[in-house]
């Protein structure tokens, strides 16, 4: 299992601000997988020695924000999966653009 990158931390932190409960699991979540796709990159979470509980919280997040990067016009969105209590995955989609999955030079970009 590999640790989170910095984007990966930034959105989860802005999930905890809607859903403050999973700020405790961060630390603890681990990819386990980082896979691209056309439009895409699907990155999957696992937790690694958690031994809290999980609630039964079902939830797409995505606070609309638009994350600009360095060879995209549009830039990604993301959403990101909690399944009964548990952050599971991280997707981020291109807008219709071929893109390699490496995230350099972002930017987390507010919604108008």
């Amino acid at each position: 299992m590999k640790d989170l990158n910095e984007i990966e931390i930034l959105l989860l932190e802005g999930l905890t601000v809607k859903y403050p409960q999973f700020k405790s699991h961060i630390a603890y979540l681990k990819v386990t997988n980082r896979k691209l796709s056309n439009l895409g990159l699907d990155v999957q979470l696992d937790y690694e020695n958690y031994s809290g509980e999980f609630d039964e919280t079902n939830a797409l997040f995505s606070n609309g924000k638009n994350i600009e990067i360095k060879g995209l016009k549009e830039g990604l969105s993301y959403v990101i999966d909690i399944t009964a209590g548990q952050i599971t995955s991280i997707e981020f989609s291109t807008y219709d653009e071929k893109w390699d999955g490496k995230i350099t030079d972002f930017k987390i970009i507010e919604p108008d």
